[in-house]
């Protein structure tokens, strides 16, 4: 498959020097592949990016992390036991989990697709390896800022929906401000700061 070669081909360009740093925090939006077919050029993941089956995701090659370490594990609604299946193969267990309250533009709760409900929100499992400390321990489980950029990150975030399956940026200041680095980001769609090493076939960086 051609994002596994990226990623492999990446692992081992960047041997010498950054993969040589364990890192702290796993980060992870798998490509599903889902079973159903929908309608229209645009709709559906594998219309926007190689997608992989749950077998595939559940051997995929990881960075090298510390033996203290965390799990952040996008899921879809549809496939929660196959989540738990990939974490427990990357031998993970999974201890908490963060909830990403989808906004539009003008600030409405997202209407998205669904079966029986319309998703307004994702979930994120957090798990862990090993015994690693989070930085803080005052994250509360509902977000009652307005302003996100002035309040500690919480456990429901409020943020505006972006392209096909990317993920906020206070998902990764959330990261940054309850787990210490370095950070790890395995099918990534863009490059985030210093201390974070992104990979994915998308992430428009120099490897």
């Amino acid at each position: 498959r051609q994002l596994l070669l990226f990623v492999q081909r990446s692992y081992e360009e960047l041997e010498t020097r950054v993969m040589q740093r364990k890192g702290h925090v796993l980060c992870a939006d798998p490509p599903w592949k889902f079973g159903d077919k929908l309608p229209g050029a645009t709709r559906g993941a594998a219309k926007n990016y190689d997608v992989l089956t749950v077998k595939e995701i559940c051997a995929f090659p990881l960075p090298p992390l510390h033996d203290d370490c965390y799990l952040f594990l996008w899921r879809v609604s549809s496939m929660q036991q196959e989540a738990l299946d990939i974490a427990k193969a990357w031998g993970f267990t999974i201890k908490s989990e963060i909830v990403w309250k989808k906004l539009t533009k003008n600030g409405k709760t997202h209407f998205g697709m669904g079966r029986t409900v319309r998703l307004s929100h994702e979930v994120c499992l957090i798990g862990v390896r090993g015994r690693p400390e989070p930085k803080v321990k005052n994250i509360r489980s509902i977000l009652e800022a307005e302003d996100l950029t002035d309040y500690p990150p919480d456990q429901v975030m409020e943020a505006q929906v972006g392209p096909h399956s990317r993920k906020p940026d206070e998902f990764y200041r959330l990261v940054e401000t309850l787990c210490w680095g370095p950070y790890k980001e395995l099918f990534a769609r863009r490059q985030q700061g210093p201390e974070w090493e992104c990979f994915g076939n998308e992430v428009n960086k120099e490897v």
